[in-house]
């Protein structure tokens, strides 16, 4: 690119990943949101996490509107075309992650309608390596570090494995009880949404690493393989 034309390239990257960082925020919110909630019963705080996905819906829409003229305007290649699409991607991450947030809320103001039960603390564990792996992968994401997006895709399983943990502690509680269930199975549905949001976390990181290595790591399951991957 000549001069001016990559100057004003970079003045719109710089939007498009500004607005990026912010439709983040907005989803780290709306999560936060939906937990306290549920782990606090605040109902006012489950509508607010519902209400709120809206916005990011459309922040989503401005972002792939602003990916597709930066496209056609200037027709980048190489790492500047990854940037772009790859910033496009990060977005649709967390437009689901927000989607994934508003249902917990749904499910929270269902489970904070029922008695209490003191076993929704035990979901607490889950939401902190959900929270831990959302941030790790925002954080590679905004320092363009591919190493750290490595890493943090790795965390992945610890999510998966305690996910799965609690799913089988639930089912356990639910057998030796003759008391409503209802609020456990919502619960579960909670945790797996949770499991979700590490999911999209490590798409982020899939994407990071897509954006500055040109590699493709989706589908491998190692270190080792990631490593190795093939160039696009």
């Amino acid at each position: 690119m000549h001069d001016h034309i990559l100057t004003s390239f970079n003045h719109a990257l710089t939007s498009l990943r500004e607005q990026v960082l912010t439709m983040s925020s907005m989803a780290k919110k709306n999560l936060g949101d939906a937990m306290r909630g549920l782990l606090e019963r605040d109902t006012d705080l489950c509508n607010a996490a519902i209400a709120a996905d809206q916005d990011v819906n459309e922040l989503e829409k401005r972002i792939d509107h602003l990916g597709m003229q930066i496209l056609l305007k200037f027709q980048p290649t190489a790492h500047d075309l990854r940037q772009v699409m790859g910033t496009i991607r990060v977005a649709n991450n967390l437009e689901r992650i927000a989607d994934q947030a508003s249902s917990i809320a749904k499910r929270a103001r269902h489970i904070n309608n029922l008695p209490e039960i003191a076993e929704v603390k035990l979901i607490e564990p889950v939401y902190h390596l959900c929270v831990r792996n959302f941030a790790a992968s925002l954080d590679a994401f905004t320092e363009a570090d591919p190493e750290a997006a490595a890493a943090a895709r790795l965390m992945d399983k610890e999510l998966d494995a305690a996910e799965k943990d609690l799913d089988a502690s639930l089912l356990q509680i639910m057998e030796k009880r003759n008391s409503p269930l209802e609020s456990y199975l919502h619960l579960i549905f909670v945790a797996r949404f949770l499991e979700r949001v590490g999911d999209h976390a490590k798409n982020i990181c899939e994407d990071t690493i897509f954006i500055e290595r040109a590699e493709d790591v989706r589908f491998t399951k190692h270190k080792h393989q990631d490593e190795g991957a093939p160039s696009i």
